[in-house]
């Protein structure tokens, strides 16, 4: 057999597909598995959205069947690029590009802004999703750990400290945060925005739940550096549509142009079916009234996985998430040696809940677990915290497994 391209190897496999394939094996034996591990929306579009899409099915046209311009159909654009700006960003429709999915938008960004050996800064703990992808194309991560009793806010001291003129690239950043649910303070926002444009740096913003914060505000940093940052978005959590990939980029016009070619010959263009919804949903007159809703439901889980946390693992420590989708449990001071990778794959089996083990997003807080509070009902929220405790009682007790 012909050799391989020996970067493939630095590309691992996503843990939440892995858990993904162990949950479908349990639940094709008829397991009833409690979701606590996955990101994705349990709310699905709004229903003007999707009645007007399929109205648009049954037309015999091929306009929803056909290629879209690689950075997206004008008018799509168009209507996220009012959206942001609605919120508070201000920007211009050339400034922006769509994408199949964040995803792609990332590996798009990284390919096109970074060379091979650039170092940049990163944040510990930090969506797993940045690490083969940093590895793959050469990559040099500078991790900057933070602190939970701090609520993860970046210290700005630190990341000055870690630059090294010259050498150091960018910064990657994501608000609010996959895993911790921390939403950057608008003074830590202006101080990293600061630093890129005194250092001459790329500073990439991954915004994918900027609509799902329920405390805090989330601030646009592109605001602050329009010539040094690159924000990335995505439609999989509003209006929720992750399975049909359309994410965006913005930031300068260069480097919103170079993005596009690296778009252009990985997926050649985002789905058209996708841009369709996503422009009917954002200029319809429920999308304001969907999100407000969408807020609300995630935020009565949210506080209720907090509850359950508090009174089923004394002793956990978290960061109470202002936004996003989890709740990152630190285990450590009640179980400081404690195997996160194992204890997921046992509450799996045994107790049929899925989390994610914390060390696949932390080098820090290695003793600890990603809950997902979107995917459950509240009770079955509290009833999979209610067994993470009672395994990690049994465990303690040394009870046979």
């Amino acid at each position: 057999m012909p050799g391989f391209n020996p970067r493939v190897s630095r590309i691992r496999e996503s843990p939440t597909r892995r858990i993904d394939e162990i949950r479908e094996e349990l639940s094709r034996i008829g397991r009833d598995i409690i979701l606590l591990s996955t990101g994705q929306p349990s709310i699905p579009p709004p229903r003007y959205a999707r009645e007007k899409l399929a109205r648009d099915l049954f037309e015999e046209s091929m306009d929803l069947y056909s290629y879209t311009p690689t950075r997206g159909i004008s008018t799509v654009r168009e209507a996220v690029v009012a959206d942001l700006e609605e919120d508070g960003l201000e920007l211009g429709e050339g400034d922006l590009a769509l994408t199949a999915g964040g995803q792609s938008a990332l590996f798009a960004a990284l390919s096109a802004l970074f060379q091979e050996g650039d170092e940049v800064i990163v944040f510990d703990p930090m969506y797993f999703g940045y690490w083969p992808l940093l590895d793959y194309l050469g990559l040099r991560a500078r991790v900057i750990p933070e602190d939970i009793e701090a609520g993860f806010q970046p210290d700005l001291s630190v990341v000055n400290e870690a630059l090294k003129p010259g050498f150091t690239k960018g910064i990657i950043l994501v608000t609010p945060d996959n895993p911790t649910g921390r939403v950057v303070e608008e003074s830590v926002a202006r101080g990293l925005a600061e630093i890129a444009v005194d250092n001459d740096l790329w500073l990439i913003v991954d915004e994918a739940y900027r609509t799902l914060v329920y405390e805090g505000r989330h601030s646009y940093i592109y605001n602050y550096a329009p010539d040094n940052v690159v924000a990335l978005g995505a439609f999989s959590k509003d209006p929720g549509i992750p399975g049909w990939r359309l994410g965006y980029a913005y930031g300068p016009r260069e480097a919103v142009r170079r993005i596009s070619l690296v778009v252009q010959e990985t997926v050649y263009c985002p789905p058209s079916v996708a841009q369709r919804l996503v422009k009917y949903y954002l200029e319809s007159g429920e999308k304001r009234a969907h999100r407000e809703a969408v807020r609300r439901v995630y935020k009565t889980r949210r506080d209720a996985a907090i509850q359950a946390v508090e009174r089923y693992i004394p002793g956990a420590r978290y960061a109470r998430p202002q936004g996003g989708m989890f709740l990152f449990v630190d285990l450590s001071p009640a179980y400081p040696n404690l195997d996160s990778e194992e204890l997921a794959r046992r509450l799996l089996r045994e107790k049929s809940v899925a989390v994610v083990p914390g060390v696949y997003f932390s080098r820090r807080y290695t003793s600890s677990l990603r809950v997902s509070f979107v995917s459950e009902a509240v009770e079955r929220i509290a009833e999979g915290i209610r067994r993470i405790g009672e395994l990690l009682d049994e465990s303690r007790r040394g009870s046979p497994r």
